[in-house]
């Protein structure tokens, strides 16, 4: 199979043409800045957001991912921020999602996140694509639009996501963030195969036959839930770090989106079963033609280890995802090793923090010392645990500091 190919995004400068374009159609950049004005929406149920919503393809700005984030995740002092932007003629042209937080005693703003969503990816809400000037006016509106907070950050923006154009693709202020993320665009992997490699299978299937099976009842999908929540409580204590979904409120975020009475529930759990043991657990979301790998998870069982079964899980749902008529196979973020196998393209990560006050100065200096700790990561991966461990820590204190 190929490697993983990179694209040409280090600089952190807009570069619209190097990630593959939107299949509906081809966005171009027009010239010129138009008159934009921004307020602060009414909730996951402000009409503004159903017109993002009725076209958009990402999860992470779906009114049932917002709802669930605000009754599951925020603390007593934060507020669910989400901000919308229109033209001179009072036509929706983006939304970005915030969370009003404290940090070092003063409000601020934080691209929505939690260590939950995949992206920072406002939603552009018409057919041409910003150019950097009118994405520089369209951020001085954004940036006033929630009065009463002293700084404004975000991280794990794309400059495009799943081949479309956001908000902010053109922005020029962004700097790479020292991290990744890996997709798949199922049909347009040059005849890769989305079938599990038959020399994978011979270890599991000397344990049992195979079933690859998605939890279609509420009972399904809480045994299911129980598993995963198992199998990673058992893996992360072997690595010696922490893992959102030992956190109660998380594991209730992620099973109410999985709700089965739900039309269409985003989140889905998936189980690799090998004879009559489980050896997997996926939890994903399945949004529009998107599929998102959430929360993989394996056996503790050393021998059955021996077989990947997280590996072969994965190659399952994307054989599934085929079947079902899903574009996007998203891997979401990191550069772990066994992406490469997967013919996917691996494209850059960016992030900005700007003070808008002298007291949001502390808030920004926070932030670009996480940012070179980072890149530290990047160049000596030996201390990639350690400095996991610290931020957990640091990110514990101030989840304290909130409530």
């Amino acid at each position: 199979m190929r490697s993983v190919s990179r694209l040409p995004q280090d600089s952190g400068k807009p570069n619209q043409t190097s990630a593959r374009p939107a299949k509906s159609s081809a966005r171009t950049e027009v010239t010129g800045v138009a008159n934009f004005e921004a307020r602060l929406l009414d909730g996951p149920d402000d009409p503004f957001l159903m017109v993002a919503e009725a076209t958009g393809r990402n999860v992470f700005l779906s009114r049932v991912f917002l709802a669930a984030a605000e009754r599951h995740l925020l603390a007593a002092s934060e507020r669910l921020a989400l901000v919308g932007v229109t033209d001179g003629a009072g036509q929706p042209v983006a939304v970005f999602p915030f969370v009003k937080r404290k940090g070092f005693g003063v409000p601020y703003l934080e691209g929505m996140d939690f260590g939950l969503a995949d992206y920072f990816a406002p939603a552009l809400l018409r057919d041409i694509a910003l150019s950097p000037d009118e994405t520089t006016a369209l951020w001085r509106k954004v940036v006033k639009a929630v009065p009463g907070v002293h700084a404004i950050t975000f991280k794990k923006l794309p400059r495009q996501l799943h081949g479309q154009f956001h908000a902010l693709s053109a922005a020029d202020f962004l700097k790479p963030m020292g991290a990744d993320a890996t997709t798949r665009f199922i049909h347009d992997a040059a005849g890769a195969p989305t079938v599990v490699p038959k020399k994978m299978l011979k270890k599991l299937e000397q344990i049992g036959a195979l079933t690859f099976h998605e939890a279609r009842t509420n009972a399904e999908v809480d045994a299911a839930m129980e598993i995963l929540v198992a199998f990673r409580t058992a893996r992360f204590s072997e690595l010696g770090r922490r893992d959102a979904l030992l956190d109660p409120r998380i594991v209730g975020f992620y099973r109410e989106l999985a709700d089965r009475d739900r039309d269409k529930p985003a989140g889905r759990l998936f189980t690799l079963q090998a004879g009559h043991h489980i050896v997997a657990v996926i939890y994903s979301f399945a949004y529009r033609d998107v599929f998102t790998v959430i929360a993989p998870a394996m056996t503790t069982s050393k021998e059955m280890q021996a077989g990947s079964p997280g590996l072969v899980a994965l190659f399952k749902a994307l054989e599934w995802c085929k079947g079902h008529d899903f574009e996007v196979f998203d891997l979401s973020v990191g550069s772990l090793s066994y992406k490469s196998r997967f013919d996917a393209q691996t494209f850059d990560l960016f992030e900005h923090q700007q003070a808008l006050t002298p007291l949001g100065l502390p808030i920004v200096a926070e932030a670009a010392l996480r940012r070179k700790l980072r890149h530290l990561a990047l160049k000596h991966p030996e201390l990639r645990n350690r400095l996991e461990a610290i931020a957990s820590r640091w990110s514990g204190r101030k989840e304290g500091a909130n409530a």
